[in-house]
């Protein structure tokens, strides 16, 4: 959010705590908004003297109310368009309920259909019905790992966590540098400096079992490029030993479906003179490729790298093997 659009919530909540005469002050709506003070009396003073409010202080009450209650900040104006664009955004939220993200992003919502007009030509009841968004469930979040998470990253101050991986049978204490948030598939991770090899790596936020925010500030490394990192990755791993160049050739009964999609942003498709399609693009892990690759069965071959054949080879090796023992049972 840039200055302009930080300002300009903050105007709305402040017209709205006016309006139901809460009386908010610089000192009261500052911690609420975690602003300093000086931020908040410049918000006053635009209301004032740029927009025309009414606004006035009264002593005894301690904080700020309007003069002249039928006056309201300049009016939102939404076209049909506009509109079918909120509601459709809303509706794409349920892909995140049970996190924090999406609490927040309610009360939004909330504020912008607020201001509303009361005749619109597009029913929401409508859009509702006729949309629907679909996604793995996420795991939840917890809310103060979550924030804990969040104030570290944004105050460059180190945290201090449990966490469990995926192969560990219990917790690990360490301390992070939390560098870039992201959402990878619908799951929330953070990448950052781990105290314990040094290292930058990837963490899931619902592993974060415990996490304390500490008084050792860091500095965020100039080399570091989440973009760069996130541009390899292929699923949810970012984090791997080397970047792999992924070349997969696929029979021409499945090219329809290969091609009717994007699987990489950075994938290339050549089309052969036999049909078939050579798919390639890079990787920082091959694990999620093995197991997508696997999927689409004798229809794909594997031409690099040599690894990802080789896991490929030695599933379906195992795989034999259990078919075989499965069928010395029954005979």
């Amino acid at each position: 959010m840039n200055r302009t659009q930080a300002q300009f919530a903050r105007l709305l909540e402040l017209d709205r705590c006016i309006r139901a005469g809460r009386y908010p002050n610089c000192l009261t709506f500052a911690k609420e908004w975690e602003v300093s003070q000086k931020t908040v009396q410049r918000d006053m003073d635009f209301l004032k003297y740029q927009l025309h409010a009414p606004l006035e202080y009264d002593r005894g009450k301690k904080g700020f109310f309007y003069t002249e209650p039928t006056w309201f900040l300049p009016s939102l104006s939404l076209n049909e368009g506009d509109l079918f664009a909120l509601l459709v955004a809303s509706k794409a939220l349920e892909q995140y309920r049970g996190t924090p993200v999406a609490k927040d992003l309610e009360r939004v919502f909330a504020k912008l259909a607020g201001m509303l007009p009361d005749k619109i030509s597009l029913r929401p009841e409508l859009v509702f019905s006729r949309f629907s968004f679909s996604s793995p469930p996420a795991k939840p979040v917890n809310e103060n790992i979550w924030t804990c998470v969040v104030r570290g990253l944004l105050t460059q101050t180190k945290i201090k966590i449990s966490y469990r991986s995926m192969e560990a049978t219990a917790a690990k204490d360490r301390m992070l540098s939390p560098y870039h948030i992201a959402n990878l598939q619908g799951e929330w991770y953070v990448l950052g400096h781990s105290d314990i090899d040094g290292e930058i790596r990837q963490f899931a936020l619902p592993r974060i079992q415990k996490g304390k925010l500490t008084d050792q500030h860091f500095d965020m490394p100039n080399d570091f490029d989440p973009d760069k990192m996130l541009g390899n990755t292929f699923g949810r791993f970012v984090i791997g030993d080397k970047i792999h160049e992924v070349r997969l050739l696929f029979d021409k009964e499945v090219v329809p479906w290969v091609l009717e999609r994007q699987w990489h942003h950075k994938q290339h498709v050549i089309t052969c003179p036999d049909g078939k399609v050579e798919l390639s693009f890079p990787a920082t892990g091959l694990f999620e490729v093995f197991r997508w690759a696997l999927a689409w069965g004798h229809h794909v071959k594997v031409l690099t790298p040599a690894e990802l054949s080789k896991m490929i080879v030695d599933e379906i090796k195992e795989m034999s093997n259990i078919l075989r023992g499965a069928e010395s049972t029954l005979h």
